[in-house]
């Protein structure tokens, strides 16, 4: 009953916030042409803009879907509401901008977008905030409760209950354990008592309504969650288990199948995924097409200045090592004077290098001579954020010095990454470097590319150890 609700609840959730869209854009209209319509000599028509709100409602519908806005976040804290719809929105003015731009159809002036864009975040997620309060405050009073019952009651199973009793806003209602060793009464450290054995598990599945089953057994009673996993499944009761693996694998770990035998993946790598294979590369081109178009007044600007003053090509190329530990022709704008090769790919930049030129030095520190690497992107040799490529031989020191340094080259590289938005670049330790790398990795999302990209033009761009 509760999941049937459930699903009617996020129906009605999905119509209503498309209803805010259209309202957030009727709003934008009216700023922009009555409020801020000093300088418009004709004002359109609202009817002459629908076609462009249908285009956005499509756009949010598909994203919404995609970033998981109207996913169950029972388990998560506050920012799970805000994320999904600001990096939602923002998928949508960045994919209507691009369609816009493509196919020259598209005609909602960038102020009336902004406008519409940040009413509709604010209405919204001040919305989406406000029911999750009202869950919470409705399931620590006992209201919109799931029934969980715990199969095991060892170290990892009263550890799994102490930590959901600490959070009722959870609405986990623990109704006991089963314990085939335990005998039925309450268990130490905890509330909760064994009503039963797995032979009684059918029975107690029924008599309490129970809408979730968490195994804690250990790995040698294998068969034993075959079996309760089979009763749960032929009652129709959802299942989780919490594995007994926390030395060999993580929290956000994956599993796969070959061939319908399950695996699971020690570390969790995103280049299994659609959504990363195709979804960020269709992004990685739009996003770069709108870069070198939008600056290419300053890319030619800049390459002026590099052959003006100074002697040399405006593009410095390099190795670099991508993804698979294969070498691929890196471009920078050039920022320091011809140099032997060999020492430029064997000596870390230091800060106030006398090799820098005057453009150089601020090209290097505000991160403006990476833009060519947007032509490696739109060639596939990297992708918009993803780990820094390194030269080959650091890269071959780092794997003898560093432990899992190679792992990740396990994805793309990019332009900007979680550890350069975190201050890790140039001269910095390459654990801590490698430390964030994996992070990305192992919890990589479309909506995670898009904060750091945000974190790069908000802070990321000017940093103290570019130079």
């Amino acid at each position: 009953m509760l999941k049937r609700k459930a699903i009617f609840f996020i129906s009605l959730w999905r119509i209503s916030d498309i209803a805010l869209h259209a309202a957030s854009f009727v709003a934008a209209y009216m700023i922009r042409f009555d409020i801020l319509g000093e300088d418009v000599t004709e004002p359109r028509a609202l009817s002459d803009l629908i076609y462009n709100l249908f285009v956005l409602l499509l756009l949010w519908v598909v994203f919404s879907n995609a970033l998981g806005v109207y996913q169950s976040k029972r388990l998560s804290g506050f920012s799970a509401d805000w994320l999904p719809i600001f990096y939602s929105q923002t998928a949508v003015v960045i994919s209507y901008t691009s369609i816009g731009f493509v196919l020259k159809a598209l005609d909602l002036s960038r102020i009336m977008l902004a406008i519409y864009s940040f009413i509709a975040i604010v209405i919204i997620g001040f919305i989406h905030q406000f029911v999750r309060i009202y869950l919470n405050y409705a399931r620590v009073k006992g209201y919109n409760q799931r029934h969980i019952l715990i199969v095991g009651a060892g170290k990892i199973g009263r550890e799994l209950a102490l930590r959901l009793s600490d959070h009722l806003e959870y609405g986990l209602k623990i109704i006991g354990f089963i314990d085939d060793k335990k005998l039925p009464g309450k268990i130490r450290e905890t509330q909760y008592e064994v009503i039963g054995n797995t032979r009684q598990l059918q029975e107690i599945l029924l008599a309490y309504d129970i809408d979730r089953v968490m195994i804690t057994l250990p790995l040698t009673s294998h068969r034993k969650v075959a079996k309760v996993a089979d009763i749960c499944d032929y009652v129709g009761v959802e299942v989780n288990i919490v594995p007994d693996l926390f030395g060999f694998i993580k929290p956000n770990t994956k599993v796969f199948d070959i061939d319908g035998l399950p695996v699971i993946g020690i570390r969790k790598t995103p280049v299994d995924s659609i959504l990363y294979i195709y979804f960020k590369r269709l992004f990685d081109i739009l996003f770069s097409i709108i870069v070198l178009a939008v600056l290419s007044p300053a890319i030619f600007i800049f390459a002026l200045l590099i052959k003006l003053t100074s002697s040399g090509p405006v593009i410095f190329k390099q190795n670099r090592i991508g993804s698979g530990g294969r070498d691929f022709i890196f471009y920078k704008f050039r920022t320091m004077a011809m140099s032997d090769e060999k020492q430029s790919d064997t000596i870390w930049t230091t800060e106030n290098d006398s090799r820098c030129t005057k453009i150089g030095t601020f090209l290097r520190k505000t991160s403006l001579d990476e833009l060519p690497q947007f032509w490696n992107v739109l060639k596939g040799d990297m992708s918009v954020v993803g780990p820094r490529p390194e030269r080959p031989h650091f890269a071959k020191k780092f794997k003898s010095e560093v432990p899992k340094y190679m792992v990740r080259h396990q994805v793309k590289t990019g332009i900007t990454g979680w550890a350069q938005v975190n201050g890790f670049r140039g001269d910095t330790s390459i654990e801590k470097r490698l430390e964030y790398d994996l992070y990305y990795i192992e919890n990589w999302s479309f909506k995670f590319d898009l904060k750091i990209i945000w974190l790069t033009v908000w802070k990321g761009l000017i940093n103290k150890n570019a130079y």
